[in-house]
């Protein structure tokens, strides 16, 4: 999998930007606020069908025009594809979304797995410390590039839960009959179980590799994923929580509860691990992310390492550059060469940002 070309227009403040990628590792220097962490917002955009930072689409816009445009020429078995993701903007400040796979429109839940990335940013480092939304995020961008249909039944299950949660307000109140949640329910079970079923294969797959991988990054460490899925009998369990629902207005069973329990020698890493075995947790997870998406799909993701360096001690930095430096394409940002290892920039195409412009560093 590779980034042949992009092209930004009036995105975020990239007023216009054509960039040709090198096949290998790229660096991009600059200060912070110049640019670097939307230039991989936009690489992402074309492969999740949705920004990954951005609460709406407006966002996206820059000062130019009504219109951001982000198009891009990737490759994948051989083949080329030409991608294009526009968001534009109504004096009423709504947007409209088109995007194109070689010209042909495409609705957004189609669009993953054309072009596959792995993201990693200081974000990430939430993973284990933080609640498991982030957990639940990194599982969702990993199985819609890699599981076809995920996508669609995310994208339906967000839909019915929305549905049924404002249907327990009206049944509440009386103003729909109980009755009236079972088809909601029924659906609700049916695509609970098929996206707990994915996330359950994909956690299974990585803990296998972290298992291997980690104690080589971590001298000597365990790192254990479980995952902590919805009943296995969800029917029986969304009947028996309909009280509850009913009282709360929101429906409290179901994958969008879900979490991953990330294990550091057996203990539970959020509470029990340092700072450094957090991180070291967290770099072996995306590693083991990337390695999902190659064994999946029989070709590396490019990889997205957005000012992560300077978050990692030498050992760390060394590791993960060695273990992304396999032939596959990556693109790394950061505010200075400082934190590459000796030696790493070798063979690297390093540019600069400034204020929205890429340039060859002087």
């Amino acid at each position: 999998m590779r980034l042949l070309h992009l092209s930004l227009r009036n995105y975020r403040n990239y007023p216009r930007l054509d960039l040709t990628p090198g096949a290998g590792l790229n660096v991009f220097l600059g200060r912070n606020g110049q640019g670097k962490t939307n230039l991989l917002e936009a690489v992402a955009l074309l492969a999740l069908s949705a920004s990954p930072r951005a609460r709406r689409d407006l966002e996206l816009i820059g000062p130019l025009a009504a219109e951001a445009r982000v198009e891009a020429r990737v490759e994948s078995g051989g083949r080329q594809t030409e991608i294009a993701y526009s968001v534009a903007r109504s004096e009423s400040e709504r947007t409209r979304r088109t995007i194109t796979v070689n010209g042909a429109a495409r609705r957004a839940v189609d669009l993953p797995g054309h072009f596959r990335i792995v993201l990693f940013w200081p974000d990430d480092l939430g993973l284990v410390k933080a609640g498991p939304e982030l957990r639940r995020r990194l599982l969702n961008q990993l199985l819609v590039q890699v599981e076809p249909g995920y996508a669609r039944s995310l994208t339906r299950y967000g839909r019915v839960l929305e549905q049924r949660n404002s249907l327990l307000k009206q049944v509440a109140m009386g103003a729909q009959p109980d009755e009236a949640l079972a088809v909601w329910d029924g659906e609700l079970v049916r695509l609970g179980n098929e996206i707990a079923r994915a996330r359950a294969a994909v956690v299974a797959e990585m803990g296998e590799l972290v298992r291997v991988q980690h104690p080589q990054l971590a001298a000597g460490e365990s790192l254990d994923l479980r995952y902590l899925g919805p009943p296995e009998d969800l029917e029986a369990a969304v009947h028996k929580s309909l009280p509850e629902d009913l009282r709360r207005g929101a429906t409290s069973v179901g994958p969008h509860r879900d979490d991953v329990e990330i294990l550091l020698d057996g203990r539970e890493a959020r509470a029990f691990g340092s700072q450094g075995q957090q991180r070291s947790a967290v770099v072996s997870m995306k590693l083991a992310e990337a390695a999902v998406v190659s064994s999946r799909t029989g070709e590396p993701p490019v990889l997205l390492l957005d000012d992560v360096l300077s978050e990692l001690d030498s050992e760390r930095r060394l590791a993960l550059l060695e273990r992304v430096g396999g032939g596959e394409q990556v693109i790394i940002t950061s505010v200075e060469a400082g934190p590459f290892p000796a030696g790493s920039m070798a063979g690297a195409v390093v540019r600069c940002i400034a204020a929205g412009r890429v340039e060859d560093c002087g």
